[in-house]
Parts: structure tokens; C-alpha cells; sequence
């Protein structure tokens, strides 16, 4: 029995693996897009740009509009290369996308909400690309003395998970990347 049950707690973790990315652009985020080769064109392409009511950017020397809505910044950024050598604008391309959370009044926010045994409940914090979940709970000041370490739950839609976070793996399994809207709960112990 015990067996069946560590099976299904390691597919249902590695379920939460797979689907947990970066988080995803909106419309109204801003996007800052570095164009780091070449080099000389670089102040052309390089600016920060707001993703359209209809979730696309507009690039320069582009005749289209580039659909970023429901991309990473990496995907967005594999987009913007692949349309600049099919325009044959540049042969090679290395472009660089991050939301640009200064500018995010008027966006969609892209936050995580931390709740129960932190030291400076925040009620949410801002999500950077990649964040994991001991990050979050330190950016709240981390856990008090009356936390329960071994139950700390990540709530996504209808879906919970928990994780032992006592000892932080090294290949992440009990830290894993968040996503746009998870809820982070730290029981009490």
C-alpha cells in the first residue's frame, strides 16, 4: 500500500514538474527586448515594448505583429529571432525578453500570493521568471518559529500540492518554479 502510494505522489509530482514554467505574458505587460547580435543594431531593436490588446508585439523593420500573449519570455524571444531571419533582416539573432515589472501599473500583474507562518505576510509578491517556491517564501522573510516546514502547500486552480521544504533538494523536486497565480500556504506546526 505504501508503495502505491509513494507512485502516486511521484507522478503527481512530476504532473507539477512538467507543467510548472515561466510565467506567461499578458496583454498590457510590458516587455523589455534586448537585441545583444548584432551588436550595431542594437539600439534599433532594444526598447521595451507593451504586448497589444490582441496579446502581440510590434517589432521594428517587421511588417507583422508578433503574438506574445500566453508565451514565456524565452518562447517570445525564440519568436522574435525566428521572425527577424525569416524576414532576412538578420541571419543570426540573439534576442533577450524580460517583463519589465517597473512599468507593470497599468499590466496585468504577475504575483504569487504567500499566506500563513511568515515573518512579513505581504499578502502577494511579484513573480520574476523562474522564481521557486523557498524564494517566495523568503521574500515574505521566511518561515516563523511556528511553521510547519514538512506541509508547505502550493495551491494552483483546483489542484494542491505540499512539499517538505526542512532540506532543499538539489534537483528542485521539493523547491519547484511557480507559476502566474499560485497561492503558497505555510501551515502552522
Amino acid at each position: 500500500m505504501k508503495l502505491l502510494l509513494l507512485i502516486a505522489f511521484m507522478f503527481s509530482l512530476l504532473n507539477f514538474t512538467a507543467s510548472a514554467q515561466n510565467s506567461v505574458l499578458k496583454a498590457s505587460d510590458q516587455v523589455i527586448v534586448e537585441l545583444k547580435t548584432p551588436v550595431e543594431d542594437a539600439t534599433t531593436v532594444s526598447s521595451t515594448y507593451t504586448v497589444s490588446s490582441h496579446g502581440t508585439v510590434k517589432m521594428p523593420m517587421l511588417n507583422g505583429e508578433i503574438q506574445a500573449a500566453g508565451l514565456t519570455t524565452t518562447e517570445l524571444a525564440r519568436r522574435i529571432e525566428t521572425a527577424y531571419k525569416q524576414a532576412e533582416i538578420y541571419t543570426n539573432p540573439t534576442i533577450n525578453c524580460n517583463i519589465d515589472f517597473n512599468k507593470a501599473a497599468g499590466g496585468a500583474a504577475h504575483i504569487v500570493a504567500v499566506g500563513g507562518e511568515v515573518r512579513s505576510p505581504q499578502g502577494s509578491v511579484p513573480l520574476r521568471d523562474n522564481m521557486r517556491l523557498y524564494q517566495a517564501i523568503m521574500q515574505c522573510g521566511g518561515p516563523t518559529e511556528f511553521a510547519d516546514m514538512r506541509k508547505v502547500k502550493i495551491i494552483r486552480g483546483t489542484q494542491e500540492f505540499k512539499f517538505d521544504m526542512r532540506k532543499i533538494m538539489p534537483d528542485g523536486s521539493n523547491n519547484p518554479i511557480l507559476k502566474d497565480g499560485d497561492t503558497i500556504h505555510i501551515p502552522q506546526d
